[in-house]
């Protein structure tokens, strides 16, 4: 297991891969992020909200171990938006990758950028055409069909009368024609918990497995509302409720079923949980990565051996980080099977938070944790 710094700089707060993206190619590792001023907050991320906050870009030709920073974007996401091109774009052609969503605090935008040469170069913004309802609240989260085809999978802020910050609802969507406009396939949850932020991984049967971050504020809502959720699921006994939840799709992402509660994201009240990322080994273990800030915070591995069904092991990957603003991590399998996390950190050398990332072989963290 090999811990490696992504990205770090003096007076930065650098974090939320989750929020950037995440794409692949062999060996060829490329991940974006949010690059903001540091300043410190006792209880919220200890970035700068009144100052520029970038995207940026690191890559690894080695599969993790190493890192190169690439150039970090912020004027194209002020630029206006461009017409997608006619007959839209190739999703198949090689190297084309997307970019949802724009560098902030407080993810609500429609706006995406597209590199036709594996993110050396990129060009937007792109309108996500076809949810005026409700402001999107999207991340990068995508599987290309075909040239034409390709399933994105979603959230929107609903309105909340009782107040509460949290009211994303997830769900799929496909476009048919380059993207030149979208159109709902299903929501993947219908409660009133939150639930946002999907990393999705497809089985070898074509079976889409989507790990949701979700939370339930109990006092944002009324007796009626809790007792009619408890009727389909049970309550647990935290107060403020922040899971990890994992569901199937077997129609290509129209319906979303057999919820499973994965894992534990915030063990005590008061902290906000933390997003999943998950990916399929080739022979089908499902590994998901996390954040679990509690007293006693740590950056968490949980596997499934059946599909998604149960995670009955579960991990340490890495625990000497300075405070709860950490996580939010891309994960990547490698052609050998092992894997690369990569996520945001600080440490008490380093109490800026910074990009980080973790090389390991499962079996081998699975035996570490039981000795």
């Amino acid at each position: 297991m090999k811990h490696t710094i992504v990205f770090a700089r003096d007076g930065a707060f650098a974090g939320w891969p989750a929020n950037g993206g995440g794409w692949q190619w062999g060996q060829e590792l490329l991940v974006s992020y949010q690059i903001g001023t540091y300043r410190a907050h006792p209880t919220s991320h200890c970035i700068d909200r009144e100052k520029p906050i970038y995207a940026g870009f690191s890559r690894s030709l080695d599969g993790g171990l190493t890192w190169k920073d690439e150039p970090a974007l912020y004027d194209i996401f002020l630029r206006p938006v461009l017409p997608v091109p006619k007959g839209g774009f190739d999703f198949s052609a090689e190297g084309f990758i997307v970019r949802m969503g724009v560098p902030s605090v407080t993810i609500r935008s429609d706006r995406f950028i597209v590199s036709h040469d594996k993110g050396h170069t990129w060009e937007g913004p792109y309108q996500l055409r076809g949810f005026d309802a409700h402001p999107l609240t999207m991340r990068t989260s995508y599987r290309v069909i075909d040239a034409k085809t390709m399933l994105v999978f979603l959230s929107w802020q609903l309105p909340n009368a009782l107040g509460t910050a949290y009211s994303d609802r997830a769900f799929a969507a496909i476009t048919q024609d380059g993207g030149q406009s979208f159109h709902m396939l299903g929501e993947m949850t219908c409660d009133i918990a939150r639930s946002v932020m999907p990393s999705v991984a497809v089985l070898k049967d074509g079976t889409l497995v989507a790990a949701l971050r979700r939370r339930l504020e109990r006092g944002k809502f009324t007796a009626q509302q809790l007792d009619l959720y408890a009727a389909q699921t049970p309550l647990s006994p935290y107060w403020d409720d922040n899971w990890i939840e994992v569901r199937q799709s077997r129609d290509g992402g129209r319906t979303w079923v057999n919820a499973v509660r994965a894992a534990e994201t915030a063990l005590d009240n008061g902290h906000n949980g933390n997003p999943p990322a998950l990916a399929a080994r080739s022979d089908g273990t499902l590994v998901l990565v996390y954040g679990q800030r509690s007293k006693n915070p740590a950056m968490m591995v949980s596997v499934s051996r059946d599909g998604g069904k149960t995670f009955p092991q579960t991990a340490r990957l890495r625990q000497d980080m300075a405070t709860t603003d950490f996580g939010y991590p891309r994960l990547f399998v490698l052609p050998d099977d092992r894997l690369c996390a990569v996520y945001y950190y600080n440490t008490p050398d380093r109490p800026q938070q910074f990009i980080a990332s973790t090389v390991f072989s499962l079996e081998e963290l699975l035996d570490l944790n039981q000795r």
